[in-house]
């Protein structure tokens, strides 16, 4: 039998089974559908009421709804604040006086706005890189705990290397983005980029360090509870400098913007993305600020600990770190109405001459301060 015989049978079985049999199992699909419903809303009920923590995690906090709503009010939030500070309005029309619809606006306009994909870029890695960039920092951020009991993605006595192994790899895809994009300016804004965090990673992991030291583990949950007594921020003020610089320089924030300077590069590494594309660039930013400014709550600040308010652990914990990033949110910001952009060798001067020396001296005294304890 040859193959063409054996295609034509498999047609006249197909159209017999259409015709014959089909029609009778949809039938008896809408028959059983007023039992089916009841059974599949009762699957779906368990299915969420015994994995309701992991849900909730995944989706809330310290899950998607959490960092993009956290986006959001940090972009109109600053947006206000530098309004205000240069005694300007702001976003005025968008949501009447307070224009906090002026940044779902902006969502909409990127996401539905065309998208140029120039002619000589590398296309995959230029299309991969803008969903890359915010998943990064994002999976970092799975790491940091709410609450003893409340971490999405529990390392246990690998949390803060796994942390810092995550976040190491948010500079290799802006470089990589920059090439991409087979364009001077990105070129350039990506060697900037590999010159910026390198000199500002390293003070940053060796004051993560430590913290570790002192606290005697690399689980975040146990570094946060030895901080019980006090904050590692005041026997550890001279790392908790270092790294809430850092975590600016980590972020690509004003004073340290210098990969994307506007007035030099165009847009930096960014210049040629657009629509939406350019929208998950700019989110990335958000994204890494918020897992830089968490993992300094935790190393220096409490992390989740403070008075209790609401009678319920997991409440006051989650309060209170949300409260602890709102106030460094705030300060930052102020950073950038205060100080200008420094130029490239300023910024790396600043990390090598100075942040490095100053996070080696914090280890050091760190390493007394744990010698005389267990004396």
């Amino acid at each position: 039998m040859d193959v063409v015989t054996l295609i034509w049978l498999y047609i006249l079985g197909l159209v017999r089974w259409l015709l014959h049999e089909a029609p009778l199992q949809v039938i008896n699909f809408i028959r059983s559908l007023p039992t089916l419903i009841p059974e599949l809303l009762k699957w779906l009920w368990d299915f969420i009421w015994f994995n309701f923590k992991p849900l909730a995690q995944i989706i809330v906090i310290p899950g998607l709804a959490f960092i993009l709503l956290f986006a959001m009010i940090a972009v109109w939030f600053e947006r206000k604040f530098l309004a205000r500070a240069m005694l300007r309005i702001g976003p005025y029309y968008c949501g009447k006086r307070s224009g906090w619809l002026q940044v779902i606006a902006d969502f909409l306009k990127l996401f539905f706005k065309e998208f140029v994909i120039p002619d000589d870029v590398e296309k995959a890695l230029f299309l991969a890189a803008p969903v890359l960039l915010p998943t990064i920092p994002a999976l970092a951020i799975t790491l940091i705990p709410f609450d003893s009991n409340w971490v999405l993605f529990d390392a246990g006595g690998l949390s803060l290397p796994v942390f810092l192994a995550i976040a190491g790899l948010a500079p290799v895809i802006p470089i990589f983005a920059g090439w991409a994009a087979n364009n001077k300016y990105t070129i350039i804004g990506s060697f900037r980029t590999a010159y910026l965090y390198v000199s500002g990673e390293i003070p940053l992991v060796i004051c993560a360090a430590a913290s570790a030291l002192l606290a005697g583990s690399l689980d975040l949950v146990d570094i946060v509870e030895a901080q019980k007594p006090i904050w590692f921020a005041i026997p550890q003020f001279i790392g908790f400098l270092v790294f809430f610089v850092g975590l600016i320089l980590e972020a690509e924030r004003t004073p340290f913007d210098v990969p994307t300077a506007e007035t030099e590069l165009v847009m930096g590494w960014r210049t040629e993305f657009s629509g939406v594309l350019f929208g998950f660039t700019m989110m990335a930013e958000y994204v890494s600020f918020l897992g830089w400014t968490l993992l300094f709550i935790v190393l220096y600040l409490g992390g989740y600990l403070g008075p209790s308010l609401f009678g319920v652990p997991l409440y006051d914990h989650i309060f209170w770190m949300l409260l602890k990033l709102a106030v460094i949110v705030v300060i930052v910001v102020l950073i950038r109405t205060v100080y200008p952009r420094l130029r490239l060798d300023q910024t790396l001067r600043l990390g090598w001459n100075y942040l490095m020396p100053l996070a080696l001296l914090n280890l050091f005294i760190t390493i007394i301060l744990k010698w005389g304890l267990m004396i």
